[in-house]
C-alpha cells in the first residue's frame, strides 16, 4: 500500500500501487481528495524527491509537501496557473481548490482568461456559496467590473440569495448598473428575484433609477408579470411620488402581454386613475 502523509504526520491517503503506478498518477490521486494542484506537490520518500514518472513500489510511505507559489522555482509560471486554476475553480464550485489555491498565495482578483470575470465574479454568477465566502475573507474586491458588471449585479441578476446576502455584507457597491443602465436591483426585478429584491432594498437600493431605455424597476417587474415583485415595489412606493410615464408604461406592459394578476396590483393601488390623468 502507499501511504501518503504531510510533514506533520497528519496522514492523508492510503492507496494501492496498481491504482498509482507513478508519482504522476498519485498526485493527480491527490488533487481529487483534496484540491491540491498538481504542480504545487512535491513527493517524498526517505527525504529524497520523486519526479513525476518516478514508478511506485508495491509498499511505501511518502511525504506530500505543498509549496506556496512565491517559494516555487518556477514563480511566474506557477502564479499563472494559480490563477487560471482558481478562476476554474471558482466557476466549477471545486471548493477544495479554492481553499488550497488561495492559501498558497494565488491571486484572489485573477480573471478567467476566456471571458475576464474575476474568481469572485464567476463564484457569484454561478451562486457558489463557500467559494464566495473563501474569496471574501481572502480580500477579494467587490468593486471590480467586466463590461461593468460587478460580483453583485451577477448574483442580483441570476437570484443567487444568498451570495448576495454575503456581498452586501461585504459592502459591494449597489448602484453598479450595466452597459444596459440596470443596477442589481432593476436586474432582480426584471428576473423576478423577490428575496433577492428584499436584501437590495434592505441595503438601501435605490428603486427609482432608469435604464438606458427608460425603463424602472416597476416597468421591468410588470413587463415580466413578476406579480410579488411589482407587490412589493408597490408597497416601498407607496406615498411617493411617482411619475405617470412609468405607471402608465407599467400597466401597458402588464396588459399587452396578459400579466393579468399584475394588471390587477396596479389597479388596485390607482393607477388608471393615473393613466388618465
Amino acid at each position: 500500500m502507499l501511504r501518503v502523509a504531510r510533514p506533520s504526520g497528519q496522514e492523508l491517503a492510503i492507496a494501492r500501487a496498481e491504482e498509482c503506478q507513478n508519482v504522476a498518477a498519485l498526485k493527480r490521486h491527490l488533487r481529487g481528495l483534496y484540491g491540491f494542484p498538481v504542480y504545487l506537490q512535491q513527493l517524498l520518500h526517505e527525504g529524497n524527491l520523486l519526479e513525476d514518472d518516478a514508478e511506485l513500489a508495491v509498499s511505501m510511505d511518502l511525504q506530500l509537501v505543498l509549496l506556496t507559489i512565491s517559494g516555487h522555482w518556477h514563480k511566474d509560471k506557477t502564479a499563472r496557473l494559480a490563477a487560471a486554476g482558481l478562476a476554474e475553480a471558482c466557476r466549477r464550485n471545486r471548493e477544495k481548490s479554492v481553499r488550497c489555491l488561495l492559501e498558497a498565495g494565488a491571486e484572489k482578483d485573477c480573471r478567467a482568461h476566456s471571458s475576464r470575470k474575476t474568481a469572485l465574479m464567476l463564484a457569484s454568477q454561478y451562486g457558489h456559496l463557500e467559494a464566495v465566502r473563501l474569496l471574501l475573507e481572502a480580500g477579494a474586491r467587490t468593486e471590480i467590473a467586466d463590461n461593468r458588471k460587478t460580483a453583485l449585479v451577477f448574483a442580483s441578476e441570476c437570484g443567487h440569495v444568498e451570495v448576495v446576502r454575503l456581498l452586501l455584507a461585504a459592502d459591494a457597491g449597489k448602484e453598479v448598473a450595466d452597459p444596459r443602465g440596470k443596477t442589481a436591483l432593476m436586474l432582480a426585478c426584471e428576473k423576478g428575484h423577490l428575496e433577492v429584491l428584499r436584501l437590495l432594498l434592505q441595503a438601501g437600493a435605490a428603486i427609482d433609477g432608469t435604464d438606458v431605455g427608460g425603463n424602472t424597476a416597476i416597468i421591468l417587474a410588470s413587463r415580466n408579470g413578476h406579480a410579488e415583485v411589482v407587490r412589493l415595489l408597490l408597497e416601498i412606493s407607496a406615498g411617493k411620488e411617482v411619475t405617470a410615464r412609468h405607471v402608465k408604461a407599467s400597466l401597458l406592459f402588464a396588459a399587452e402581454r396578459d400579466h393579468f394578476e399584475v394588471v390587477r396590483l396596479l389597479l388596485e393601488a390607482g393607477v388608471a386613475q393615473d393613466c388618465r390623468q
